[in-house]
């Protein structure tokens, strides 16, 4: 006792420990398990880099679209930033909000207005971003939102309408507030900077969506050449429609709608990456030969005329989406349709084996099943059938086994009345 009470037993640490493990459910780690130094570095720089390759494209998506800016030096009928940063809110999360910010504040600050106006116009750009974001996680199906009909038309909704006035009027109030726009002029920048918004999240959003979800084309050969006659027709369709292919005679007639059949067709027959894809090149063309001079959305200003080409190619976009849609649930339905068949074959011809040669133990009584092991009998009855059981005693095994309990059920019974 002497020698046991004089002693230290260390039992603190591997206790703390036994509890750690036990609290966290896992083992603790290794020297080899744990994240080396140079690892974690190498992870945040890949991150880092991420995040700067995300603000440059924006800023450069933002440049690109400034070009085109008439009513007002900040505000645009063509931003495709916009459905760069909702696509990158709903695939990468709202982490991604400083590169959009930055993005945003660089593409102003370079443009025109002050530090100041640069700031809440990067601020009104991002929290429209993740306002879109949010709704669509919260309402419609969040990256999945392509995937139905329904849930499409909330994503127009919700991304391409609602979300895009938190930019519009920041960064119009922004700019009037600083003195850099007329509030004269308020109403027709807002819309010219809305809508422009609008046509960015629901044209490139959801091209980035779908080529984000799967990167890899897998065409046979016949769809192979089939997408190129495809390519071909569309870049002939744009160039009728809006390159002044056709007579100058045609042009007071409703041109615009030859654009909707083939991106029907790419819908049909390739699906909706494919078809999104179709309808940014076909964007394209449009905003191409609309610049030109050329094409049926053209009017006196300039401003209008991208206007009225970004309305109708978001609407063309939407609705070529919800085709997708369809065809896409129509696909699954037949697929699970054929699964289900085939499960209902497989029940079935389960059944029949019942109907064929068994091989039954004269001595046991069970049965050989299809994977040679021996069961009960019953357990094989109820695996290829819907019959249950039940145990009990017949009279004759009553009679055989219990001839006691038979005797005195046989006496306590009453003779029958002569």
């Amino acid at each position: 006792m002497g020698e046991l009470s004089g002693a230290r037993v260390p039992i603190a640490a591997p206790a703390r420990e036994e509890r750690l493990q036990l609290t966290t459910g896992s083992s603790p780690l290794t020297g080899a398990e744990r994240p080396s130094g140079k690892r974690v570095w190498a992870e945040l720089l890949g991150r880092l880099a991420a995040l700067a390759i995300l603000a440059i494209a924006y800023s450069i998506a933002g440049k690109l679209g400034l070009r085109l800016a008439f009513v007002h030096a900040s505000a645009t009928a063509v931003w495709p930033p916009t459905g760069i940063a909702l696509a990158a809110f709903l695939v990468r999360g709202y982490r991604v909000w400083p590169s959009i910010l930055l993005g945003a504040f660089l593409v102003n600050v370079t443009t025109a207005g002050s530090v100041g106006t640069s700031i809440g116009i990067a601020m009104g750009n991002t929290l429209e971003a993740i306002l879109g974001a949010y709704l669509v996680k919260r309402f419609a199906n969040g990256l999945r939102t392509l995937d139905r009909p329904q849930d499409i038309f909330k994503f127009a909704l919700l991304a391409g309408v609602v979300s895009t006035t938190v930019s519009a009027t920041l960064g119009v109030t922004s700019l009037a507030l600083a003195g850099f726009a007329s509030w004269n002029n308020y109403a027709s920048i807002w819309l010219t900077w809305w809508l422009g918004d609008a046509a960015g999240a629901l044209i490139v959003a959801p091209l980035l969506l779908l080529w984000s979800a799967n990167r890899r084309v897998q065409w046979p050969r016949g769809q192979a050449l089939e997408a190129l006659f495809f390519v071909l027709c569309l870049v002939g369709v744009g160039q009728a429609v809006f390159g002044g292919w056709l007579p100058t005679d045609v042009h007071n007639y409703p041109l615009e709608f030859l654009c909707i059949p083939p991106l029907v067709w790419a819908a049909f027959r390739f699906g909706q990456r494919e078809a999104a894809t179709a309808s940014v090149a076909l964007s394209a063309l449009a905003l191409w030969g609309t610049l030109r001079g050329s094409g049926p959305f053209v009017r006196d200003a300039q401003n209008e005329s991208l206007l009225l080409l970004q309305a109708f190619m978001a609407t063309v976009a939407v609705m070529t989406m919800a085709i997708c849609a369809v065809v896409a649930e129509r696909h699954r339905a037949e697929t699970q349709r054929e699964t289900l068949i085939g499960e209902l074959k497989d029940a079935v011809d389960n059944i029949k084996t019942l109907r064929g040669l068994l091989r039954i133990c004269s001595c046991c009584n069970k049965i050989c099943n299809e994977a040679d092991a021996w069961v009960r009998l019953e357990t094989y009855i109820e695996q290829h059938s819907e019959a249950a059981f039940t145990h009990g005693l017949c009279p004759e095994c009553v009679k055989q086994h219990y001839a006691n309990l038979h005797a005195g059920l046989a006496a306590r019974r009453p003779e029958p009345l002569g």
